[in-house]
C-alpha cells in the first residue's frame, strides 16, 4: 500500500460514494467531515494508530462486503490523510480545507459546517491532550471559526447573532490560516514526543482489528503507517 500516492479523481469519488452509502453507519463522516477530521489528526498533539480512529470514519463497526473492499476504502482514507500531512509539511501555502459549496443568487457560498464538525470530532478523539490549546488565549482565536461552525454552542451563537452570519465568507477564508496556526502551536510538542519511544498498542496482535476490517490486528492496522 503506497500511502504517499494522492487519490485520483476516480478514487476520491469512489470514497465519497462509499461514505454516503448504506454500507456505512448513520454516524459515518461525509467527505468534507473526513477532511476536517484527518486535518485535526495531522496537526494535533499526539499520533494515533488507524485502529483508534477508523471506526469514527465509518460511524462504528460495519460488515464489509469483502476484504478487498475493506482494504481499498481503508487505503483511500489513509492516503487522503497522508496527502494532508505532506501538503502541510512541504507546501503549507497550498493547503485548503475540502468544503462543500452551493450557489445562491449567482454567488458561490462555502459550506464549512461539515468540515468544522469533522475537525471537532478529531479533537474529541484526544480531548484531554487538546485542552492546553483550548485554554490558551491565542488558542481561542485560532479555534474560533472552527468552534463556531463545528459545535452546537457555535450554531446557537450563529442563530442568535445575525452579525456573525454576515461574516460567513470571512470565517470560511480564515480556516486555512487557523489550521497553519494550530499546526505551528503544537509543533514543539510533537517534536518533543517524537523522540520518546511509544508504548505498544494494547490490542492483541492476534485479536480482530478495531477498524472493523475483519482481519487480525497484526495483518491490518498494526502493519500500517500512522497518520504522522
Amino acid at each position: 500500500m503506497d500511502l504517499d500516492c494522492p487519490l485520483t479523481d476516480e478514487e476520491f469519488d469512489e470514497l465519497d460514494r462509499f461514505l454516503m452509502s448504506d454500507a456505512t453507519q448513520e454516524e459515518s463522516l461525509d467527505i468534507s467531515m473526513l477532511d476536517g477530521f484527518l486535518t485535526a489528526l495531522a496537526i494535533g498533539p499526539n499520533t494515533h494508530l488507524p485502529s483508534q480512529w477508523l471506526p469514527v470514519v465509518w460511524g462504528g463497526e460495519i460488515s464489509w462486503e469483502s476484504e478487498v473492499l475493506a482494504e481499498r476504502m481503508t487505503s483511500y482514507v489513509l492516503r487522503l490523510g497522508n496527502d494532508i500531512i505532506l501538503t502541510l509539511r512541504d507546501a503549507p501555502e497550498e493547503f485548503e480545507p475540502l468544503i462543500y459549496e452551493r450557489e445562491h443568487q449567482g454567488k458561490t457560498i462555502p459550506i464549512i459546517d461539515e468540515w468544522c464538525t469533522g475537525f471537532i470530532k478529531g479533537m474529541a478523539l484526544d480531548e484531554e491532550a487538546w485542552q492546553p490549546l483550548m485554554d490558551a488565549e491565542e488558542g481561542a482565536e485560532m479555534l474560533y471559526p472552527i468552534m463556531l461552525y463545528g459545535t452546537e454552542t457555535g450554531w446557537d451563537m450563529l442563530r442568535d447573532d445575525p452579525s456573525l452570519g454576515e461574516r460567513h465568507d470571512e470565517f470560511a477564508a480564515s480556516l486555512s490560516d487557523s489550521v497553519l496556526a494550530i499546526r505551528d502551536w503544537w509543533l514543539p510538542v510533537r517534536k518533543a514526543k517524537s523522540t520518546i519511544r511509544r508504548e505498544e498498542p494494547k490490542v492483541g496482535r492476534n485479536k480482530p482489528c478495531p477498524c472493523g476490517s475483519g482481519k487480525k490486528f497484526k495483518q491490518c492496522c498494526a502493519g500500517q503507517k500512522t497518520l504522522h
